[in-house]
């Protein structure tokens, strides 16, 4: 199928468990031209030589970025918001649209593929970081999984920080006002029915055409293994078995600067800033890497991610004193933990070879023919779990939170990225995620310099819990595959995967030894590019995300998440991103 082979072409070669490829931004600018109802077009007419002002700058154009500048912009006051993007605008690039074509942008002009240092904890590997560069950020280059984190996750982060509004219930209004659920008749005090994201189902996609042939052997698997149905997610409970949700709109993606409006927002990409620039200690602008200005009445909002604003926060003299002197940047403000706690959801795939291709199961089946099947990824259900008791209490987790989820997995009926497997229908895949990792890394500057990458030490499976946790999870997902009479007959065997540094590697069963299945994930571990906590509320900026230390400064992106949340992120960072910017605009 030319599909496969596009994909196949395109991605594959470019997998995270391959080598370094690097992209460096411009310092181009550009401004905005009027824009139909489903993209955005920006193109340069406009330089910055002389000094430009306006009441809020907002520096990075993805995710939560456009939905701040969107939100300011839109606010009674009418402020002159200024939105500052490192890459281009993807609007006129078609792969941009689909889940399955937008493969083919990892490792491109939209993906910063930043490289980290080797880890010592994953067999000295170096992991490549799929971060997008562009107008709407990691929202195009993502799979479209909406995922809450369970409520207890929420409650623990509003705990740490000492402010109920980002507990579960804290955020609830922002939730609702962020989505648009496709099911009219599900709990209004947990969904939202007229926001911007349309959110969907799997099973309930393309007028429910979009059901995978393995969904009911799948989900009979893990009954067998006593994982109970949890379809509503009454009460924020995300644990056991539920349903992929997605923030599709018919079959395409919704990247976050088509759904929020930039209409009112002096948008400029290719555009690198190098700094946040102050005055007694308050924020009054920023300087780019060309050496222009633009002036803040009001505020700067960093919106560069977890990798990013750190960089940008040392680059302005706002970070660990020892990091500034070596670089030679005039320190603003001591705050030694930028940069640090950086987690992610660790995770490891496994691909699993068919007994009978034929019959369809896969993605590159003759037998798939439906449109419908090719409107998103190939996946259906999640699973979300605590540990066994044992296990827990080897590791003196207090017993009331030994029902915190601590691993996820993920069936998918096609085995994209992993070396070696075929996209051709004789494989499936699993996905098995660490939910609340223990390890923390650290990100860092390499210079001053806006142009030069940053250092990333993620510091993966540093915790013996962690360790346990992923093997005891993997070990699970090779039970439900290889073990349970649902699947058993449908699948033969697991399939390493192979290539470069990966000889020797032979295929695991559910009774593989621990050792086997160790080795495995050090060899072939990845993370699942959910990261955060580089700039964390409670010890870099406050509940409102206010910087500490300094006036006028704000940070509103993954950074901020002071612990790791189970789900996925963009159901989390939408919300808080709503919330931030009602506290900016309240604030005014």
């Amino acid at each position: 199928m030319p599909l496969l082979l596009y994909i196949e072409n395109t991605y594959l070669s470019k997998s995270s468990y391959g080598k370094e490829t690097g992209h460096t931004a411009t310092s181009q600018s550009s401004s905005k031209l009027p824009r139909d109802n489903q993209s955005a077009q920006y193109h340069q007419s406009i330089t910055m030589g002389n000094s430009a002002t306006a009441d809020y700058i907002v520096i990075g154009g993805g995710l939560t970025g456009c939905l701040i500048a969107s939100r300011l912009s839109q606010s009674p006051q009418k402020p002159k918001v200024i939105l500052l993007e490192a890459g281009s605008d993807p609007s006129g690039n078609a792969a941009v649209s689909g889940f399955l074509a937008g493969l083919s942008l990892l490792g491109g002009e939209f993906d910063y593929n930043h490289a980290s240092e080797p880890v010592a904890n994953t067999a000295n590997r170096v992991h490549n970081f799929n971060l997008g560069k562009g107008l709407g950020g990691g929202s195009i280059l993502n799979y479209g999984g909406w995922l809450r984190a369970d409520a207890a996750d929420y409650d623990a982060w509003a705990k740490i920080v000492g402010d109920d509004r980002w507990s579960h219930d804290g955020l609830r209004p922002w939730f609702r006002k962020t989505e648009h659920f496709h099911d009219d008749d599900a709990d209004a005090d947990e969904h939202g029915f007229e926001g911007p994201m349309h959110v969907t189902s799997v099973s309930a996609a393309e007028s429910g055409a979009r059901k995978y042939p393995l969904r009911e052997p799948v989900g009979q698997a893990w009954s067998e293994l006593g994982i109970v149905p949890n379809l509503q997610k009454r009460d924020g409970s995300i644990t056991g078995l539920t349903e992929m949700w997605e923030n599709a709109r018919h079959g395409m993606r919704q990247p976050s600067n088509v759904v929020y409006p930039l209409d009112d927002v002096q948008v400029h990409t290719n555009t690198v800033v190098r700094k946040v620039t102050f005055t007694d200690g308050t924020a009054d602008g920023v300087e780019l890497e060309d050496g222009s200005k633009i002036a803040a009445r009001k505020e700067v909002v960093i919106c560069a991610g977890a990798y990013g604003t750190p960089q940008v926060l040392m680059r302005s003299g706002v970070g660990p004193t020892s990091i500034l002197t070596e670089h030679g940047i005039p320190i603003v403000h001591d705050a030694p933990e930028v940069g640090r706690n950086l987690h992610d959801h660790f995770a490891i795939y496994l691909a699993f070879r068919l007994r009978d291709p034929s019959r369809g199961y896969a993605l590159g089946s003759p037998a798939w023919q439906d449109p419908a099947m090719f409107k998103g990824l190939a996946w259906d259900w999640v699973v979300s779990s605590p540990l066994p008791e044992e296990i827990s209490e080897k590791h003196n987790i207090e017993a009331r939170e030994q029902s915190r989820n601590l691993y996820e997995v993920i069936t998918l009926y096609l085995a994209p990225g992993i070396p070696g497997i075929p996209l051709d229908g004789t494989h499936i895949a699993t996905s098995t995620m660490l939910l609340l990792p223990t390890s923390r890394g650290r990100v860092s500057i390499r210079s001053s310099s806006a142009n030069d990458p940053p250092r990333i030490e993620p510091n993966y499976l540093d915790t013996p819990l962690d360790r346990d946790t992923l093997l005891h999870a993997t070990r699970q997902t090779l039970r439900l595959i290889l073990a349970t009479r649902s699947m058993g007959y449908i699948v033969e065997s697991e399939t390493p995967p192979s290539g470069e540094g990966l000889d020797g590697l032979e295929p695991l069963t559910a009774d593989s030894s621990n050792d086997a299945i160790e080795d495995r994930i050090r060899r072939t571990g990845m993370q699942h590019h959910h990261s955060g906590g580089t700039a964390a509320m409670g010890k870099v900026v406050d509940v409102e995300g206010r910087v500490m230390g300094v006036k006028g400064l704000r940070c509103a992106d993954a950074s901020i998440l002071p612990i790791p949340l189970g789900g996925h992120p963009q159901a989390t960072l939408y919300p808080m991103a709503e919330q931030l910017a009602s506290m900016i605009i309240e604030n005014a």
